[in-house]
């Protein structure tokens, strides 16, 4: 008899499995029984979330009397399971899924949405206790509750606006129950203890949080427990204990007390930040983010601990689907029989044609999964590292494109193309690229040079004597200048103002604070964190320190700016900061619908993408009607 029989996909069946009863002969989490049910019959079962681990399998257990070998992590999170009488059926991935049947694999990986949010509740299984984790989860059942009923969840719905609940002064907060528990808090003297405070980094490092499958398995379920060694906590508590850990650290709140501001030393703000619980957040606000925002929702380099990531590659886009809002429009389903640059060539194609959250700027080098098309992010490397070169777009400052956009002809073709077709004009080639060099033998980098003190004056040296040459109208110095820093300062664009105190810094010549202007005071000002800087009138600002600090902000943006970017010029005199691969004769292009210009190289009648850049002269829509179209064919 086989195991395994068809399900039916016209039903949405799935299987669900239970232990043997206690009065029978089976009693221990070796022996199971399962069997089907349709999700439209909104059948009762838990659901199993954990990290498969090494796939060699460890332990075999007996499922309706027929042996199945399983992995050593889901052994151990069978044995806690088997505790709880409250569990009858519950579905868990490895036994109620035939793994070697990609058909049934794909169907039911993509029911994985209604199989999550119909489960009576998701146990999370973090892994045997290690570390001291029964400390952490003896603080979550300690403070969790209280901080649950007292609404400290609700503390993220306003954290990122002016006006947000955590930044009161302590003396407003008497009526407000979240505040008065953070208060609390931070006179608890357990919190400056090193040893829990490695331990709750530790917990929240442990690898489950970085599955891209736990994202939609503990954001969709309506109700969720922990479960670490022996302990268990509810889902919602032990979220609203690290909230409240979270906002101790860094809301204005505490800040605004001396004695509070040492709260949690030694925690990072990084470790607070679960995909997994940040998306339940969200999901519960009716907030879900696009397939686009979750993979490069941070625009940043990975905090030593990837974002995201998978066993199987492709599970980096499938694992998504069934919480992205855009799933549906996206017309995306899992499907195993697709190889991993496929899948992922498939997903960034229906995002650039919806074209919301996510551009074509956003692909970024180096990759590690062979056989991409140029234009296609290695999403496994960008899950592992985040997103290791800053696109010139995240801020939202350019409009290289004016309000054109991509025709409708242009997005024709079949999903599984490699070559993306897209509309644009040519509007200068590139004609010379700058090369830091060597200094006393030892090759350097142009962000590594300029950071060091020891580098910086021979560094800005090789920069002026590259661009003397081409130093005509239009590119003059100040063009130079504004490209170093992508005509961006503090929180505002270059200013007449900035082309004064640059033309200083650069040359590394000294500013003294008398001969700065009003104006150019109050750019310093307004430019100064915290944004704006505004010293009340009897305070002892030091303006020299003040107007030294901000020329090396100058060049400390330069630094950044040009981290893994190189400096050239083009035929038509523009200074500009592209890809570190741009050569001689590479064309700077507008692609509509960007919002910065693209670097391409002409190859056998197509082009490849080499990445995004900043070409003075270009950034706001001037090139778009003064260049042919072209339908540009990117592979």
């Amino acid at each position: 008899m086989l195991l395994y029989d068809t399900l039916s996909l016209e039903n949405r069946e799935i299987r669900v499995v239970r232990f043997c009863a206690p009065e029978g002969a089976c009693t221990d989490s070796n022996n199971l029984i399962f069997t089907r049910a349709s999700l439209g019959d909104h059948p009762s079962y838990h659901a199993l979330s954990y990290v498969w681990g090494d796939p060699t399998p460890a332990a075999t257990i007996k499922v309706n009397g027929q042996c199945l070998p399983i992995g050593q992590n889901l052994q151990a999170a069978l044995l806690q399971l088997r505790k709880d009488p409250a569990i009858s059926w519950f579905w868990v991935d490895a036994i109620c899924i035939k793994q070697e049947n990609q058909d049934e694999r794909n169907q039911q990986t993509a029911q994985m949405r209604d199989i999550f949010a119909q489960a009576s509740s998701v146990h999370i299984w973090l892994g045997p206790a290690s570390e001291n984790s029964h400390l952490v989860m003896d603080m979550a059942k300690r403070i969790g509750t209280d901080a649950l009923e007292a609404g400290v969840l609700d503390l993220w719905n306003d954290w990122m606006s002016k006006d947000s609940r955590v930044d009161r002064d302590p003396k407003d907060a008497q009526d407000d129950k979240a505040l008065q528990l953070l208060a609390e808090l931070l006179t608890d003297t357990s919190f400056h203890s090193p040893v829990l405070l490695k331990a709750i980094s530790a917990l929240l490092s442990r690898p489950n949080w970085f599955r891209s499958w736990i994202i939609q398995e503990i954001a969709l379920p309506p109700s969720g427990v922990i479960l670490c060694g022996d302990q268990n906590v509810p889902l919602d508590s032990f979220d609203a204990a690290i909230t409240a850990i979270y906002f101790c650290k860094v809301g204005g709140f505490p800040r605004k007390m001396p004695q509070w501001r040492n709260f949690g030393a030694g925690l990072h703000n990084n470790d607070f930040h679960l995909r997994g619980l940040i998306a339940r957040r969200e999901h519960r606000r009716g907030q879900d983010l696009s397939l686009g925002e979750f993979l490069v929702s941070e625009m940043r380099s990975a905090p030593n601990r990837p974002f995201y990531a998978a066993t199987d590659p492709r599970d980096i886009i499938f694992g998504v689907l069934g919480i992205a809002a855009d799933t549906v429009s996206l017309h995306l389903r899992p499907d195993y029989s697709k190889t991993t640059p496929q899948v992922y060539t498939e997903a960034t194609r229906a995002m650039i044609d919806q074209g919301t959250h996510y551009r074509l700027e956003y692909c970024t080098f180096p990759k590690d999964t062979p056989d991409l098309p140029s234009w296609v992010p290695d999403w496994r490397r960008v899950g592992l590292n985040g997103v290791e070169i800053n696109p010139m777009s995240y801020r939202d400052l350019f409009r290289s494109s004016g309000d054109r956009s991509q025709p409708k002809e242009s997005r024709v073709c079949d999903s599984s193309d490699r070559v993306l077709r897209r509309r644009g004009c040519l509007v200068d080639t590139v004609k010379s690229v700058f090369q830091i060099g060597a200094f006393e033998g030892r090759k350097e980098t142009l962000s590594g040079s300029l950071i060091s003190e020891k580098l910086r004056s021979w560094a800005l040296k090789s920069i002026v004597d590259f661009s003397t040459p081409f130093l005509k109208p239009p590119a003059t110095e100040i063009r130079l200048w504004r490209t170093m820093v992508i005509d961006w300062m503090g929180i505002s664009r270059c200013s007449s103002e900035f082309d004064v105190l640059s033309a200083l810094a650069f040359h590394l010549d000294a500013v003294l604070a008398g001969s700065i202007t009003s104006k150019q005071m109050e750019y310093i000002l307004h430019n100064t964190y915290p944004y704006p800087l505004r010293p009340g009138p009897d305070s002892n600002v030091d303006k020299q320190a003040l107007v030294d600090s901000f020329c090396d902000r100058i060049i400390g943006q330069a630094a950044s700016q040009s981290r893994k970017r190189t400096l050239f010029v083009t035929q038509g005199g523009r200074f500009g900061l592209g890809p570190e691969s741009i050569e001689r004769d590479d064309e700077v292009t507008i692609i509509f619908g960007t919002q910065v210009p693209i670097i391409l190289r002409p190859c056998e009648q197509q082009h490849r993408f080499l990445g995004d850049a900043y070409v003075d002269g270009i950034m706001d829509g001037e090139a778009t009607n003064a260049s042919s179209e072209i339908d540009f064919e990117i592979r």
